[in-house]
């Protein structure tokens, strides 16, 4: 929609020199081809597992976008969307403590539950709403990430995921849904953050 009001158009501010550095440096870790492979071979597992489940699909906003839009285009099965809004990064790249900001709609009594979120690292976040979709009344909950960082040795008492589509070594990554400082979710691959970036942000 134009202004036309006539007065000066208001300027958005321009990314953080930061955001726009890490783009610029950073290693591609998973090529956009290499992504969408991925996600085809587990949207068929998934389809296996629960083409008969009639399940509730739970989008964990906002890093598991990009990953259950992509999920929903190759599920062939009746199935129902919503979502759950939670954190723990904010503009940090190290884990903090989980806030809610929103819970799912649809009813989860007595249904399959399939949380889908964009990478695994230390699994409070997973674990934490695992549990909570139990004691929603979830008859059995399935869990699927695009990445799992394999950090086994950091998980203590945390859930093991059932289906990741890749499996990516420990680096602060973003791209495919997961962000650096809130930018690039938006890029098709993923890339990891320099690694004098990472320190600068731990």
């Amino acid at each position: 929609m134009s202004d036309t009001s006539g007065s000066a158009p208001v300027l958005s501010p321009e990314p953080p020199r930061d955001v726009l550095a890490a783009r610029a440096r950073a290693e591609e870790i998973v090529s956009a081809e290499a992504v969408q492979f991925a996600i085809d071979q587990t949207a068929v597992r998934l389809t296996v597992a629960l083409n008969d489940a009639n399940p509730v699909l739970l989008c964990v906003l906002h890093g598991g976008l990009a990953y259950t839009g992509e999920l929903l285009k190759r599920l062939p099965f009746p199935l129902e969307l919503s979502y759950v809004h939670v954190g723990r990064y904010g503009d940090a790249t190290r884990g903090q403590g989980l806030t809610w900001f929103a819970r799912p709609t649809l009813e989860l009594a007595r249904r399959h539950v399939l949380l889908i979120d964009d990478i695994f690292d230390q699994g409070k976040t997973l674990s934490a709403l695992v549990a909570w979709s139990f004691a929603q009344g979830a008859a059995a909950v399935t869990t699927t990430v695009l990445v799992d960082k394999l950090l086994k040795s950091q998980r203590g008492e945390a859930i093991s995921i059932d289906y990741a589509a890749l499996r990516c070594r420990d680096r602060y990554l973003f791209g495919c849904g997961m962000d650096y400082r809130g930018y690039w979710r938006n890029l098709p691959a993923i890339y990891a953050l320099p690694r004098d970036m990472e320190n600068q942000h731990a």
